[in-house]
């Protein structure tokens, strides 16, 4: 009985998965439902892979206190926990892995219900963490870069492009926080501009250990910039 139970939910995952792989052709909603990519509940065909549910149920993070904050950042705010098997987790690897690039704008969306009062500076120049140019070719978009263009796009602001990444640096999956912060370490550079702005947010749509908007603050402080703060969609806990 126990095998049989087994080969039965096999079979359901199996079907659940081919659905999943079909959605994005149209004829495929006459046959079969979309189902959220995460709870697998039954969503309309405009909706991208997550349920309404599942956006109202991501996991807020955890205030960074200032005694934690990573090296040459002045503040950060992260919405949502990244966590293992989180729904958090399966967005931003949607986005960034998988090309739904769609997600932006409800990224955003839920990002601003959660950033506290005083956060964001009128004077904040607006700045989306780097891909080097081999990996941006190979997503063919920066994800962070998305994130900022749609938060400039609702609450104002300029972009200002100022950082760019010269080196195409190993995945940092999986490694701790001195083996990333050795893989970034000179791995961006600032474009000179006309006027170097006083303080900066920048944007990513995940932190972790830190490392990277580490090194981009060190490099954005060395060139001029007073204040450096970084706003991100998750941070990993």
């Amino acid at each position: 009985m126990q095998g049989s139970a087994r080969g039965k939910n096999k079979s359901v995952d199996h079907l659940n998965l081919q659905r999943s792989r079909v959605r994005e052709w149209p004829i495929w909603s006459l046959i079969y439902a979309p189902l959220c990519a995460h709870c697998r509940r039954t969503i309309p065909a405009s909706v991208v892979l997550f349920c309404d549910a599942c956006w109202a149920e991501l996991p807020r993070a955890e205030k960074t206190p200032s005694d934690r904050l990573p090296k040459h950042i002045d503040g950060l705010h992260a919405a949502f926990a990244y966590r293992e098997g989180s729904v958090t987790r399966e967005i931003v690897h949607s986005l960034k892995f998988e090309g739904a690039i769609e997600l932006a704008p409800r990224m955003v969306e839920m990002m601003l219900r959660t950033i506290p009062i005083g956060f964001l500076n009128s004077d904040d120049v607006w700045v989306p963490v780097p891909l080097h140019w081999i990996r941006k070719g190979d997503r063919s978009f920066n994800q962070s870069q998305l994130l900022t263009r749609e938060l400039c796009k609702r609450i104002g602001g300029t972009i200002s492009e100022v950082l760019r990444r010269v080196r195409n640096t190993p995945a940092q999956s999986g490694q701790g926080i001195r083996k990333r912060t050795k893989n970034v370490r000179g791995a961006f550079r600032y474009v000179r501009s006309k006027a170097i702005p006083e303080s900066v947010m920048l944007v990513d749509d995940v932190v972790t250990t830190g490392a990277t908007v580490s090194e981009c603050a060190r490099v954005l402080k060395q060139s001029g910039v007073k204040q450096v703060r970084v706003l991100t969609f998750a941070r990993a806990e």
